[in-house]
């Protein structure tokens, strides 16, 4: 159960369900329910409440809202309404029930009223990223940007924040400093093989748009092979992991053992994954 509970915990924290498909997130879902209620031994009070909260948002996105609000309620009735966690999910409600500038105008009023200046710095920091969720619709990237980089320079330790601001840097073109995010990701999270494979991404892309020299282009590929290798270590079937591993191994031109393996891995994935994994395993494998 160790292995189910850590990639749950990893899908939890790189907010990867933001990202599945609907029957993706059904099987989520039901993989949630199903361990939740296992029993483990091994799983503590805190994993319990994050992979809770998780079940919150995949049912909000499954359009399951009467059981969103029963765990809602659950926690509230558990813990009292102050609580950070428990503003962020009130504030979704509120845009799920209202629309964004309710869940807006309820998060603005907490943060005045007493959370700014409060000692209570987590619950400035959730609802401050919740904030930005809402907003970001409205803004663009390099705006984005420059709300997560202030939030970074009062919680340096959170994790989210560096992930996020990794694939904003991504989508922008800054690759240097999208990994540089991720390396964050994985100095609190190791064993994260998500930010494993967006590392590799972001390090693949530096080497073939911006450098220049041949070794350093191939020591920079190296970089984005060892990552994207640790990343199929971590989580086997992982596509984008083994995608890079070839792409990576392609442009290197002599990592050929490591190009047919990976060829292999991802036609395998695309005959027995979900229609959105085999779409883009056979794109890769049309572009190598």
């Amino acid at each position: 159960m160790g292995s189910i509970r850590e990639k749950l915990l990893t899908i939890a924290t790189t907010k990867l369900y933001t990202q599945l498909e609907p029957a993706e997130l059904q099987s989520l879902y039901d993989e949630l329910r199903s361990y939740t209620s296992s029993g483990d031994p091994n799983l503590s009070q805190s994993t319990y409440l994050n992979l809770m909260e998780m079940l919150f948002y995949v049912n909000v996105y499954l359009s399951k809202d009467v059981e969103a609000e029963v765990i809602y309620n659950s926690f509230r009735d558990r813990f009292g309404e102050d609580s950070p966690n428990l503003y962020v999910m009130k504030a979704t409600l509120l845009q799920i029930n209202e629309n964004d500038q309710a869940a807006v105008d309820y998060i603005e009023k907490l943060i005045k009223d007493s959370l700014e200046y409060d000692t209570d710095s987590l619950s400035y920091l959730v609802l401050q990223k919740k904030l930005i969720s809402v907003k970001a619709r409205a803004h663009d990237n390099e705006w984005l940007v420059s709300q997560v980089c202030s939030l970074i320079e009062k919680f340096p330790l959170d994790p989210e924040l560096y992930f996020y601001a990794g694939k904003l840097y991504d989508e922008l073109g800054q690759f240097s400093r999208a990994a540089y995010c991720y390396e964050e990701v994985l100095l609190i999270m190791p064993f994260n093989y998500v930010a494993f494979g967006d590392l590799a991404e972001s390090i693949y892309y530096k080497a073939i748009k911006t450098e220049r020299s041949v070794k350093l282009n191939y020591d920079t590929l190296q970089k984005s092979l060892n990552n994207a290798l640790r990343s199929v270590e971590l989580s086997e079937n992982y596509l984008k992991g083994w995608s890079f591993v070839a792409m990576v191994s392609e442009k290197m031109g002599d990592k050929k053992e490591l190009n047919t393996l990976a060829r292999k891995r991802i036609e395998y994935i695309a005959t027995t994954s979900n229609s959105k994994n085999r779409a883009t395993a056979e794109l890769v494998l049309k572009n190598l």
